[in-house]
């Protein structure tokens, strides 16, 4: 049995909402209202994820987490609307913010993508929600284009990563807020830009440093209970000591990997000694769900595809793991490669300042990951803007994938639709992303920082499904990494002085020198699961195949199921070919199990309002 989903729907102060309040408290366990006695917030959420706040007339509510407290917030909502955004920014944490001033409500989610909003019409009036599903009409049709954007591998970003496959219902982009009108209308207002990035990399490792640590506090100050991934490596392993700092039960969990080569176990049996007051949970391989598991059988209620569908059964089972040991929250190390890796990114910018000391880092990285000579000279001097680069994205969906061994330094990295993806696919997500190019804007000053900015928003889209699957399980999962503070922090730092070949995560063990030991600082192997990954495919490439029959995706003119038959059967030299397969896989069981939130067996109760009081 799987929890029912968490959501929450945000309606406007009029009673043209009526209609629509109805609908959505129908489905709801908690009904907050507007100053009026007007619903204002209602959903299921779980004990302790939002804080309201009320000042007369006025309201502000933090729902997920955060280190803010009731005078903090206070003083945010005493401002009134405008630029509610600006004086919340600093605000540690993941959440999603809404207040209600004069009749208007203001609501923004997280720039990373981790908490996103979604908006729709509902019985006339336009409403807010944190899931698709929860505004999608019964049986609404889905959007092709969305879907076959979906099957791209990697995400095409851009803000394609955010379009809404159901019908009906439309993204809220994570750089803006909604506001709903007294009249029921909506209007997008800006409230995230990337900060310039004017500081050195010592200037600016205090704030990185200081991010990350009020980023995991604001998880284990009320969450009891807290479990972390502990692999070894850098990531997960700062997380841990963090946690260790501020919690008093700490339960670490590491999947065992079937690849003899890898050695994680060492560098996380180091990382386990200085913990002792912890729980730690090492799970073998073989008691684990394989790679690929149970693919053929409908998810928990996801709103969205899932691209890492691959691993939903071991997410799941790890999930139930955590929940056994009194875990509600647990945390993992996504992000951290995203943020600190990655950095010859930067080169492009440092041929621009110092061509020299360009050359010289670039050569490195020749060296180290086998770059073509004229193949490195031409991504340093292409100096195309930001929607040429999209165009040309659009233009090369059916291209060969980009290998690690070409260098790449351009606004947006190239994402291709695989063999089985029909013409009908490719010409709706190419129409798209053109479509895109026409209004796009770089999403930070510099590539380097798009770049990131870019990735960060994929991951963080990503992990948003991953918290549902944990949630269906009982458990919440954070993401410290993709916090919006530790994003500006990261992205406030001069990054051309980071591209160093020879040095790995840099500004990350910069910030976490005293916290990670030395000889882990040292550490410059990553684990990898490719065992694993072949050996799920193998056992389970019978259950795969079902889902090539009679495919949804056929239905919508997306794939050709031969073709990807043909691929899941045939040999595989890498683990590349196997993201293709499994975010198709994922777009094709999220068709065949999508669902709305259900209504309680209860009618809904309003939990009390006092100031600063979690509900």
């Amino acid at each position: 049995m799987h929890a029912p989903p968490t959501w929450f729907a945000v309606l406007p102060d009029t009673d043209d909402a009526a209609p629509a309040a109805r609908l959505l408290t129908a489905a709801a366990d908690r009904v907050v209202p507007h100053a009026s006695g007007r619903p204002w917030l209602v959903g299921t959420w779980g004990p302790g994820e939002a804080a309201l706040v009320i000042a007369g007339p006025s309201r502000l509510a933090l729902i997920g987490r955060s280190t803010a407290g009731a005078a903090v917030l206070e003083a945010a909502l005493a401002g009134g609307l405008d630029r509610l955004g600006e004086r919340t920014r600093a605000l540690g944490g993941c959440f999603h913010l809404v207040a209600a001033v004069g009749g208007r409500v203001w609501a923004r989610g997280s720039a990373s993508g981790v908490r996103r909003l979604f908006h729709a019409d509902v019985r006339g009036v336009r409403v807010l929600a944190d899931r698709a599903d929860a505004l999608a009409a019964p049986g609404a049709p889905v959007d092709p284009a969305a879907v076959a954007l979906r099957m791209a591998v990697p995400s095409p970003g851009e803000g394609l990563e955010q379009a809404v496959p159901l019908r009906g219902v439309d993204a809220v982009p994570t750089d803006h807020a909604a506001v709903l009108g007294p009249d029921g209308s909506l209007r997008l207002t800006r409230w995230w830009e990337a900060p310039r990035p004017a500081l050195s990399p010592e200037a600016g490792v205090p704030a990185v440093a200081e991010a990350l640590e009020e980023a995991v506090r604001a998880r284990t100050r009320a969450a009891g209970t807290v479990g972390c991934d502990l692999s070894g490596g850098w990531d997960s392993t700062s997380l841990s000591l963090l946690a260790a700092r501020s919690t008093e039960h700490l339960v670490t969990y590491r999947w065992d990997s079937s690849d003899p080569g890898d050695d994680d176990p060492v560098w996380a049996e180091r990382a386990r000694s200085l913990l002792p007051g912890a729980v730690h949970r090492v799970v073998p391989a073989d008691g684990l769900p394989r790679w690929f598991a149970r693919l053929d059988t409908p998810s928990p209620a996801l709103d969205e595809p899932l691209s890492c569908i691959r691993l939903r059964e071991r997410t799941l089972h790890s999930a139930r793991d955590l929940a056994s040991h009194g875990a509600r929250l647990h945390m993992n190390g996504q992000g951290g490669d995203e943020l600190f890796a990655g950095n010859s990114v930067h080169l492009h910018a440092l041929a621009a300042r110092a061509p020299l000391t360009a050359l010289r880092r670039a050569w490195g990285y020749r060296a180290l990951l086998r770059w073509p000579v004229w193949a490195t000279a031409r991504a340093l001097a292409d100096r195309r803007g930001h929607a040429r680069a999209l165009r040309r994205a659009a233009d090369t969906l059916d291209a060969p994938a980009v290998t690690p061994g070409a260098p790449h330094f351009d606004w947006v990295f190239p994402a291709r639709l695989p063999p089985w993806a029909t013409p009908d696919a490719r010409e709706a997500a190419a129409g798209r992303m053109r479509t895109a190019a026409a209004t796009a804007a770089p999403s930070a000053p510099t590539r380097a920082q798009h770049v990131k900015v870019q990735a960060v928003r994929s991951s963080g889209c990503t992990m948003r499904l991953v918290d549902q699957l944990y949630r269906s399980a009982g458990v919440e999962l954070a993401t410290p990494y993709l916090d919006d503070t530790v994003l500006d922090a990261v992205l406030s730092i001069d990054g051309t002085r980071l591209c160093d070949p020879y040095r790995y995560k840099p500004l990350l063990a910069e910030a976490m020198r005293g916290v990670l030991p030395e000889d882990l600082l040292e550490r410059r192997t990553k684990g990898t699961f490719s065992g694993d990954a072949f050996a799920g495919l193998n056992e389970h490439r019978s259950a795969l195949l079902a889902l090539t029959e009679d495919m949804r995706l056929e239905r919508l003119g997306l794939v050709d199921p031969r073709a990807l038959r043909a691929a899941i059967t045939g040999p595989h030299t890498g683990t590349g070919g196997l993201a293709a397969i499994e975010a198709t896989l994922g777009a094709e069981n999220w068709l065949r199990q999508k669902r709305r939130p259900q209504a309680p067996a209860s009618p809904p109760s309003p939990p009390q309002t006092r100031i600063g009081e979690a509900t």
